[in-house]
């Protein structure tokens, strides 16, 4: 059988090989998946070329949950410190408010003073200070948000200089853990293109594409087209073509370049 006929006898399934390396599948789609191997030549061979990739990407994917991990404990620290300040507070305006009554009550018990001894005035009590407040819910927000950003940029950077590898090490720990982060599932998907890995591509450009809008959905709209041609998916490769054809894109040019090269091989480069 020649390379370009050797391919994945349940693409469905095949599709799963990253998430399967990266321990990401569920236990149904592990054991479906664990089953295709045994009958797929092509996803078995696949399993072991990617090996290396695998096994850095496995690497820091622990790096990152044990980092994740430890933001997590620290939030929930400043929430529970957040609370339990919070029970003081409410605990000293109880006691306060409990003491008022009391004197009160044996104010109104105590006997009456001779009319000739003048009332002594109290100082008058100063209001307690109240105490700092801790981050609130919109400061721990932008931070995260702002972590984000800084790690989109830096996979940005990788791509740019060709480490696509990289690119995918920095964005697949957001790409799960913000599922609406168009930007991240843009990025993770032109780097799995990039790789050469179209399979993998297609689900994360899929996910940008229903994100995005103007300009950046288009992009994802073209690049998921390359996906679908390199993958060997050629009807849906030509519906998004044509798609960007219709729609008067800015990639109007490079989708009717793909259109033709497809038409006239097959492929798409």
């Amino acid at each position: 059988m020649s390379a370009r006929e050797w391919k994945c006898t349940d693409p469905r399934l095949g599709r799963l090989l990253a998430q399967y390396e990266l321990g990401l599948l569920e236990e149904g789609e592990r054991e479906a998946f664990q089953n295709h191997l045994l009958h797929c030549d092509f996803c078995h061979a696949e399993l072991y070329a990617m090996e290396p990739v695998m096994d850095l990407l496995r690497a820091k994917r622990a790096a990152a949950l044990a980092s994740q991990r430890r933001a997590f404990l620290l939030k929930m620290r400043m929430v529970l410190w957040a609370e339990r300040r919070r029970a003081i507070r409410w605990a000293a305006s109880i006691l306060i408010a409990v003491s008022a009554a009391l004197a009160a009550f044996f104010w109104t018990r105590a006997p009456e003073k001779p009319p000739d001894v003048p009332p002594i005035a109290l100082p008058e009590k100063a209001p307690p200070s109240a105490p700092r407040s801790s981050l609130s819910a919109e400061e721990i927000a932008r931070l995260r948000g702002a972590e984000t950003r800084e790690t989109i940029d830096r996979a940005r950077s990788a791509y740019e200089k060709g480490d696509f590898v990289r690119a995918v090490e920095l964005l697949l720990p957001i790409a799960r853990l913000e599922p609406e982060n168009a930007e991240a599932h843009f990025w993770l998907g032109a780097s799995w293109l990039q790789l050469n890995r179209p399979q993998e591509a297609i689900a994360p450009l899929r996910r940008a594409l229903q994100l995005s809008l103007g300009v950046e959905r288009e992009r994802s709209r073209y690049y998921l087209a390359l996906a679908y041609a390199r993958a060997g998916y050629r009807a849906e490769a030509l519906r998004e073509l044509e798609t960007l054809i219709a729609e008067e894109s800015v990639y109007r040019t490079e989708a009717e370049q793909a259109k033709r090269q497809l038409l006239q091989s097959g492929t798409v480069k």
